[in-house]
């Protein structure tokens, strides 16, 4: 397995999962299979295949920044770095729309929030949950009136 190839192939349809989620006009269709299939099932497959070939030819762990950074110096467990993040943002991503229409919130004040998640995963969340908030309130407020 050639790490380089991988990381393009895994780039290449994380990229098109996330369209797929954010221009669907049937998000509740295409959540389940991303999150499960994608996320799951392949950035996952990819991820443990990872950790297992680079097993035994890593120095370094989990116990300090530089033996981290040690740890990522072989690129099976950069590979698998990197796929953790794309399974967890794409997972996180379905989340966020799942839940966003549970809540009643427009579809499309979504999109730039599923962009940030995309490219900055904990920053679109922390984003998301205040737009959740938000929306909370006014609903609250209106209910009330």
């Amino acid at each position: 397995m050639n790490p380089s190839l991988v990381f393009k192939i895994a780039n290449g349809i994380s990229v098109l999962a996330w369209l797929v989620l954010i221009l669907s006009p049937n998000q509740m269709k295409v959540i389940r299979p991303l999150r499960v299939f994608v996320s799951g099932l392949f950035l996952g497959g990819i991820y443990v295949f990872s950790i297992i070939i680079g097993n035994g030819q890593a120095e370094g762990n989990f116990s300090s920044l530089e033996s981290v950074r040690l740890l990522f110096a072989n690129d099976y467990f950069l590979l698998a770095g990197w796929i953790h993040y794309l399974a967890f943002d794409l997972f996180l991503g379905t989340w966020e729309a799942e839940d966003a229409i549970k809540e009643g919130i427009n579809r499309w004040i979504l999109v730039p929030i599923l962009a940030l998640t995309f490219y900055y995963g904990p920053a679109g969340w922390l984003l998301y949950l205040v737009l959740r908030f938000v929306n909370w309130k006014m609903t609250k407020k209106v209910n009330a009136t």
